[in-house]
């Protein structure tokens, strides 16, 4: 795929937001891990916010086919092979989410009607868990001066990268 390179300023400003959809992935799946709203329509609604931030997260770190404006980790590497031989593959569960949030989250659809009482509990633990192990990889691997002060001290990207720059 050849995209675009984008400045360094792009990068940090992307980052910026990055670092929203990551922020408030996390603090979604901590909200619903306390079960604290269950069956209320404050927990549909965090449930609802926290698929579709994983759709975003995923769809940052696994691009297939995006558009020319779509911040991808891919972006942030000058060859983009860099990242995509170093991520791992999607594991079973990252896997059906994209699908999953569009089809019962994102649009009303046919497909809702067979979602069963065994299909319907979204796994958000584990969704956390795969999508955060791939994000603390990019995290480890990016050069610092590509993501800004926001990422200052976050404890996820803590490597040593003067060797890289």
């Amino acid at each position: 795929m050849n995209r675009k390179a984008r400045t360094r300023e792009e990068l940090i400003e992307a980052a910026n937001h990055l670092h929203y959809e990551i922020w408030m992935f996390k603090s979604l799946a901590t909200a619903l891990g306390t079960g604290a709203f269950r069956n209320s329509v404050i927990n549909n609604a965090l449930l609802e916010s926290f698929t579709v931030h994983a759709r975003i997260l995923l769809d940052f770190l696994f691009a297939n086919k995006p558009k020319e404006d779509d911040v991808i980790a891919e972006d942030f590497f000058k060859d983009p092979d860099e990242w995509r031989i170093a991520r791992q593959s999607k594991s079973e569960t990252l896997q059906k989410v994209h699908k999953r949030v569009g089809k019962e989250v994102a649009h009303l659809t046919y497909a809702r009607q067979k979602v069963t009482s065994q299909t319907k509990p979204w796994p958000f633990m584990e969704i956390a868990k795969d999508t955060s192990e791939v994000f603390s990889l990019f995290l480890s691997i990016v050069l610092r001066n590509l993501l800004g002060p926001r990422w200052n001290g976050h404890k996820e990207h803590e490597s040593d990268e003067k060797d890289r720059l």
